[in-house]
């Protein structure tokens, strides 16, 4: 009787240790970046915070593995991270370019509304998609871009580009060599700022 029991007892054991390694190599082999990936670029597209659920219930089902949870968290800021990247050089903006800079302006406030709300939806347990010390960097580098940004829009000295129409004008104020001319438009030549001549059609008071 002695002798079934221990050999009930290490057939369960057996059993048991089979359970445990398979659920340590599924956790260990797990990829989780696809899951990730899908659901933040789902949430950048559309802002609805229920596009984030698959990751927060990452997030639950690893509630006793640090090191998983930590690894999804930090990948999470990896890819919202580029978000900001990507926003940053997508225009370029300065005092004589206005439209763009209002453009990105519009553009780094809705991030930064994704960024808090994908912040504060959490997991049962209080895990955060991405860590508090990543989400403070990319907030507070977002709004020192903000401020930048309307610094620029509210500036007396901050206008759009010229148009090809004001270009042309003002090429012609200065263009020499004109001739064909005829119901006093010519084809004249501008030496534009690398010395070289361009044609540029202008209208010309006939003498």
């Amino acid at each position: 009787m002695k002798k079934k029991a221990i050999k009930i007892f290490l057939v369960i054991l057996f059993v048991l240790g089979i359970f445990l390694g398979k659920r340590y190599i599924d956790s260990m082999t797990f990829d989780y970046t696809e899951i990730v990936n899908d659901s933040l670029s789902s949430y950048y597209v559309s802002g609805v915070i229920n596009d984030l659920k698959p990751i927060v219930e990452l997030l639950e089902k690893y509630n006793n593995d640090e090191k998983m949870r930590n690894n999804i968290q930090t990948y999470s800021f990896k890819i919202v991270g580029g978000w900001y990247t990507y926003l940053d050089g997508k225009y370029f903006c300065d005092r004589g370019n206005l439209n763009s800079c209002k453009i990105q302006f519009e553009e780094f406030n809705a991030l930064s509304s994704k960024l808090t709300g994908l912040y504060n939806y959490k997991s049962k347990n209080g895990y955060t998609i991405i860590l508090p010390s990543g989400f403070n960097n990319l907030k507070s580098e977002g709004d020192k871009k903000i401020a930048g940004l309307k610094k620029i829009i509210e500036s007396p000295s901050a206008k759009n580009p010229s148009d090809s129409e004001e270009i042309r004008i003002k090429k012609c104020k200065v263009a020499v060599d004109c001739e064909g001319c005829r119901d006093g438009v010519c084809k004249c030549y501008y030496i534009n700022e690398n010395n070289n001549r361009e044609v540029v059609t202008c209208q010309k008071e006939e003498e």
